[in-house]
């Protein structure tokens, strides 16, 4: 984290503000575990040794997740604080509720259109609702509870997706865990390897951390440009709602019910998370280009990418590299606030100035 950063999220974590936000969060966050427990306590005490196994097989993915996900994000990795919170709220708060609510809305699927209706369309039509918008809730909470940090787009669309990996890790315990209700228990460990290899290996790229991502980028729109109407931000914002809801629907729908037909799904709504980071980190990335080479700027066009801090640090003697490197991360911050398009002249003073009296 950014000595910039680490300050601003530090005196916002002591405000007013900022303190229920987070008692919510904490309280959510504890009663979805609560739920989550409840609900495969049995077959927790019935199979602990595969129980186990596949929380370990899956603690791996995530590991692997976050760490991709902060290595692609434009510029430097996200403060841990700010990403774990985001896979926190989904692995507990939105999963735990999500087992409530979902066994709900199926219940009234069934009953108003039938069994097979119900058993056809039922996830289609329960998930997108329930989950999607448990899962964005969590964005929108943290996001307000960290306000100096998601300030546009780019960065609703990394929260989200931290989100939606949360998410996904923890359902594909519980599905692992079903798997071995559903096979009598017969062989637990090959049970969990078989989900294990459906949930990870061929659904995992186009799973909820997509879907989270594009939620997430209309929560970032909406805290971007404050001084613009919020009627202008409300429609884009629920366009990436309802693009995440229909990605969602598609994949849980029963169409294209083959394996082959599982891998488009998979692969649609992964080149649509994929094509809206395109979009964002090309923005993004215009932006703080167009600083750096601004006259206005006191910073090296260096900052832009990680190669090029790397090949200047390495142009550097040794024994100056650290301080430079800290340097460099603390230039960075202000950059980001340029590269997420939320200043306006007067903002942009600010942030400028407020850089330069601390280099001193």
């Amino acid at each position: 984290m950014t000595a910039a950063v680490a300050s601003a999220y530090t005196g916002l974590r002591g405000s007013v503000r900022r303190r229920p936000v987070g008692w919510l969060c904490g309280v959510l966050c504890a009663l979805g575990l609560a739920l989550l427990v409840l609900e495969f306590a049995p077959a927790i005490r019935v199979f602990p040794g595969s129980a186990l196994l596949a929380f370990v097989l899956l603690l791996v993915t995530l590991g692997i997740g976050v760490a991709v996900l902060g290595r692609v994000r434009p510029f430097q990795a996200p403060p841990r604080g700010w990403a774990w919170s985001g896979v926190a709220w989904g692995a507990t708060a939105a999963t735990g509720c999500a087992i409530v609510a979902n066994g709900g809305l199926q219940g009234i699927w069934f009953k108003a259109a039938g069994i097979d209706f119900g058993s056809r369309w039922g996830a289609a039509l329960t998930a997108p609702l329930n989950e999607e918008l448990l899962k964005v809730s969590g964005v929108a909470l943290i996001a307000l509870g960290a306000r100096q940090l998601v300030r546009g787009p780019l960065d609703g669309f990394f929260l989200g997706a931290f989100t939606g990996l949360g998410f996904q890790v923890m359902e594909n315990w519980t599905y692992a865990m079903n798997s071995i209700l559903s096979g009598g228990g017969v062989n637990a460990d090959n049970d969990v390897f078989q989900s294990f290899v459906t949930r990870v290996g061929l659904t995992g790229l186009g799973s909820h951390w997509a879907m989270t991502a594009v939620a997430g980028t209309g929560v970032g729109i909406l805290l971007a440009h404050t001084e613009r109407p919020v009627r202008r931000r409300l429609v884009p914002a629920a366009l990436c709602l309802l693009t995440a809801m229909a990605m969602h629907w598609f994949f849980d729908s029963p169409l294209l019910g083959s394996t082959a037909g599982l891998a488009v799904k998979v692969a649609v709504n992964f080149f649509v998370a994929v094509g809206f980071y395109v979009v964002l980190r090309r923005r993004a990335r215009r932006r703080a280009r167009a600083f750096l080479l601004s006259p206005e700027s006191p910073f090296s066009i260096d900052l832009l990418t990680r190669g090029s801090r790397r090949r200047a640090l390495r142009r550097l003697p040794l024994a100056r590299r650290p301080v430079a490197g800290l340097r460099a991360a603390r230039h960075l911050a202000v950059v980001e606030e340029y590269a997420a398009g939320t200043h306006g002249p007067a903002g942009s003073a600010g942030a400028l100035d407020s850089e330069r009296r601390g280099s001193r």
